[in-house]
């Protein structure tokens, strides 16, 4: 453990711990809701655009939003935090993250272990899977990263490619993955612009959107370290409309927490946060609301 000498007992990791446990516990509804019903209005959408109920143009904006919050339902399942240890309950992990994970066409398989990999690695630019994007100076660099497709996880592979338990998952992903592209073909022969539109320009979207609030935002000019590589920061968009990934930090630091529960986990841990110089923590307020996280 890093960062721990000169720190008051009273700010213990093992206190730090008990504080995040307290908060690890309840089952994510929320995230469910929001993974399941996106998915499945964006699956609604082809038959009312292909009949005429809606126009293509109004599909796609729909399609767009529904892109752009397909990743976070996926990202609690990456972290079992459906399931919580429970293995008949692990189902549901797998269950929510296929399906959500739809709209944007990324296998669940192919996300975990690369995400895994990230919270292992962060801002290690060497094995880091998400430095591309984290290390960008600028929103352009962002999309620029987001569009190397297939070429970045093949060079994953290569780093990773002696520890066979994430190999396992990353094949597994790689063939879920081709059978998208397969599907994805197929449409445009049969409803070329209307897969334009609703799938593959959405999930376009939806990737640099998942990549300027996931990747870049809370990890740019980071160091390396548990309590250094991920920073609290504020923005001029309110925070439910960038899935509040201001508090992004206190996922690295304990993943097991549920992303409605940060807000009031935060707001425990702020002592503690500022004990450990985590980046930007004195600027957290006593309060985790609506406005006070938009910078003016």
């Amino acid at each position: 453990m890093e960062d721990i000498k000169n720190i008051p007992e009273e700010f213990s990791f093992e206190k730090e711990k008990e504080i995040a446990r307290s908060f690890s516990k309840r089952f994510q509804w929320e995230m469910i809701l929001i993974g399941v019903g996106q998915a499945t209005v964006w699956l609604s959408l082809w038959p009312l655009v292909i009949n005429g109920y809606i126009s293509l143009f109004f599909g796609s904006l729909i399609a767009t939003i529904c892109a752009c919050f397909a990743y976070l339902p996926s990202h609690e399942a990456q972290h079992g935090n459906y399931s919580r240890g429970n293995p008949k309950r692990r189902w549901i992990d797998s269950f929510v993250s296929h399906f959500t994970l739809i709209t944007i066409m990324f296998p669940h398989d192919l996300m975990r272990c690369t995400h895994m990999k990230h919270h292992a690695y962060t801002n290690n630019p060497e094995k880091d899977p998400d430095y591309d994007t984290a290390s960008a100076k600028s929103l352009w660099e962002v999309i620029i990263a987001t569009q190397v497709g297939i070429k970045k996880y093949e060079s994953i592979a290569e780093i990773f490619k002696n520890d066979n338990a994430f190999m396992k998952s990353f094949n597994k992903g790689m063939i879920i993955g081709m059978m998208y592209r397969v599907i994805l073909l197929t449409l445009v022969v049969m409803f070329p612009l209307e897969t334009l539109l609703l799938w593959w320009l959405p999930s376009k979207f939806g990737i640099i959107y998942l990549s300027t609030f996931f990747s870049w935002y809370p990890h740019y000019q980071a160091d390396i370290g548990r309590y250094k590589d991920t920073k609290f920061w504020s923005h001029w968009m309110p925070r439910y409309l960038n899935h509040s990934m201001q508090l992004h930090f206190v996922h690295h630091l304990h993943p097991g927490i549920g992303h409605y529960d940060e807000p009031k986990a935060i707001e425990a841990l702020k002592p503690f946060l500022i004990a450990r110089k985590v980046p930007g923590a004195e600027d957290i307020p006593d309060r985790v609301k609506y406005n006070p996280l938009i910078k003016l």
